[in-house]
């Protein structure tokens, strides 16, 4: 085969086994290779020499014309072909070259030797078709069994005139997609503004601005005029929450570009900080709206903490209700260790209503109540004229003194602020200072009194200081006054209960007195009720119709059979009678059976 253009020359064959080898006659050092004749041989080697390379630079030397190529060795290399020509053949023995397979859209395969070719298209589509899904045969399995049907088809090939492949190209190719013109729509461009602020920051800023429903050069005007109308309590926290921190007034006033192209939370801050002292304002004007509700709370409980104080040490009625349970329990503790007391700790006053006394639903507590409803009824409701000690022992003294103390500094602090601003603003709030001011002194003044009510109520109680408090022992009195006021209703309840079931008795006993069977000539007596005249007459014996006996004259035979209707009709009634006043009977029996086992119990 001549060598391709450009390609590096071939390495020689090796010889085929039992063939000997043609060695090459041995070049000349720089001498140019002999010419070979026609036909003659090369001249061998000499045994053991090796073969003379080739000369740098020097062409390969040409095949002689109409000489076979060397025959390739079994295991060596093929030779790569050159492009367009053929293969060469194959050694004897060798196994063949398996050929490429098929291409599709081939007719037939065109045998070369044993080899399957796939056959040339006359054209390739000029569209995208669509993928025809079926399974290739492999060439190897089409070598394996010879004489197939595609193998058949090599000889007598397929005339491209029969498939009209315009029509098929029509019919198989893939739909093409018709591209969408999108109509430009001439966006108008958003104008840009510079944002120094955080995000997080400016949208709350954002927030509070707009539920102002106010423009920036208003909001800024009624924070100079401190308007109370325009801008209510929470409208005023919300601004002090948002105020600007120093490096952010900063940030904006170094900002050289005009203001209109900042964002909206930085355009307020430009409106904000042109008004004097707003953080001071804003302040002032907090301060107005929530003075009232402060001081009306704080002052209402330090008020019923000291009034409920002073009202449990001069009670009169209290000090004898305690005198009356001091002198029941020394009569319960007589001859024991805890007898004849002088006194008692004021934790006794949240235990009594857990003493039980023998008789059931009873304990110390009632029959405290008891004793007072019967020999001291004045004393009975002495409670209501100490307010309501459980609400008020929830009010502790030290809180109040912290809130009162925390409401002073911030009075001082915008008091001694107030100068900075005009004497018109100064003018708004110099009332409403005056007033907290001496709210602060008054508040102070009652609070340091209560502190005096808590060694006053240790030495007139006896108490032990580290265990006692004011609040402790306004809440031992608060728990005494509401278990004596449910005590005073639960005392009347039973007392109903009680009468109820000693009327029942009474009844009863009465009933059984009465006789049971209705004497002849004797009027039934007016307390008795018709069941019961019922039932008498029922023991002894309903008196019915007689009817005319067989024996007597006949009678027609109407008049006979109106009679015995007559009888079945009274026998009816009798006997619906009785069984209803039974019934009734029963039912009587057992409500007073239940009745019974009431009063028993209530008696055990």
């Amino acid at each position: 085969a001549p060598p391709c253009p450009g390609a590096p020359p071939a390495p020689p064959a090796p010889p085929c086994p039992g063939a000997p080898p043609a060695p090459p006659a041995p070049p000349c050092p720089g001498a140019p290779p002999a010419p070979l004749c026609p036909g003659a041989p090369p001249a061998p080697p000499c045994p053991g020499a090796p073969p003379a390379p080739p000369c740098p630079g020097a062409p390969p030397a040409p095949p002689c014309p109409g000489a076979p190529p060397a025959p390739p060795c079994p295991g060596a290399p093929p030779v790569p072909p050159c492009p367009g020509a053929p293969p060469p053949p194959p050694c004897p023995g060798a196994p063949a070259v398996p050929g490429a397979p098929p291409a599709p859209g081939m007719f037939a395969a065109q045998k070369v030797g044993k080899s399957l070719v796939p056959p040339v298209v006359a054209r390739k589509p000029s569209r995208k078709m669509r993928l025809l899904a079926w399974e290739k045969i492999k060439p190897n399995d089409l070598k394996r069994s010879s004489g197939n049907l595609w193998e058949s088809y090599s000889s007598s090939p397929l005339d491209s005139k029969i498939i009209d492949f315009d029509e098929v190209e029509e019919l198989f190719a893939q739909p093409e997609k018709k591209k969408v013109e999108k109509k430009e729509v001439a966006k108008k461009k958003e104008p840009t503004f510079v944002s120094l602020l955080d995000p997080k920051r400016s949208l709350a800023i954002n927030l509070i601005t707009k539920n102002l429903r106010m423009s920036y050069k208003d909001i800024s005007i009624a924070i100079r005029s401190c308007d109370r109308e325009k801008l209510n309590g929470d409208q005023v926290s919300g601004l002090l929450n948002i105020l600007p921190e120093t490096t952010e007034v900063e940030m904006i006033r170094n900002f050289g570009g005009p203001p209109e192209t900042l964002a909206e939370a930085e355009r307020f801050y430009v409106s904000l900080i042109t008004v004097p002292e707003y953080a001071l304002r804003l302040k002032c004007m907090k301060f107005s709206f929530e003075f009232k509700s402060i001081t009306e709370d704080l002052e209402k409980r330090v008020d019923n903490l000291l009034s409920a104080g002073i009202k449990i040490l001069e009670s009169e009625d209290l000090k004898e209700l305690l005198h009356i349970l001091l002198v029941v329990g020394n009569f319960i503790n007589t001859g024991g260790y805890a007898g004849n007391a002088m006194g008692f700790k004021l934790s006794l006053l949240s235990k009594i209503h857990e003493i039980k006394s023998n008789k059931p639903r009873m304990s110390m507590m009632h029959v405290l109540v008891e004793s007072i409803e019967k020999n001291k009824p004045e004393l009975l409701h002495f409670y209501k004229k100490l307010g309501n000690l459980s609400e008020i022992s929830k009010i502790d003294n030290a809180d109040n003194e912290k809130e009162l103390n925390a409401f002073s500094k911030n009075v001082n602090s915008i008091q001694a602020s107030l100068s900075r601003l005009d004497q018109e603003s100064i003018d708004r709030f110099k009332d409403i200072f005056e007033e907290a001011s001496r709210f602060c002194s008054e508040t102070e003044r009652k609070i340091q009194e209560i502190n005096g009510l808590e060694d006053r109520y240790i030495k007139f109680f006896v108490l032990d200081k580290r265990n006692y408090s004011l609040k402790e022992c306004i809440k031992v009195m608060g728990v005494f006054c509401t278990k004596f006021e449910q005590a005073i209703g639960e005392n009347k309840k039973r007392k109903e209960q009680e009468e109820r079931l000693a009327r029942r008795k009474a009844e009863m006993a009465k009933r059984e007195t009465l006789p049971r069977a209705k004497k002849k000539g004797m009027p039934p007596p007016q307390e008795e009720c018709l069941i019961d005249n019922l039932l008498s007459e029922i023991r002894g014996g309903l008196k019915l119709r007689k009817t005319q006996s067989m024996s007597g004259p006949p009678r027609a035979n109407g008049a006979s059979k109106n009679i015995q209707k007559s009888n079945a009709t009274s026998m009816e009634k009798w006997k619906k009678t009785k069984i209803a006043l039974i019934v009734t009977n029963r039912k009587k029996k057992d409500d007073e059976g239940v009745a019974l086992a009431q009063i028993n119990v209530s008696v055990a």
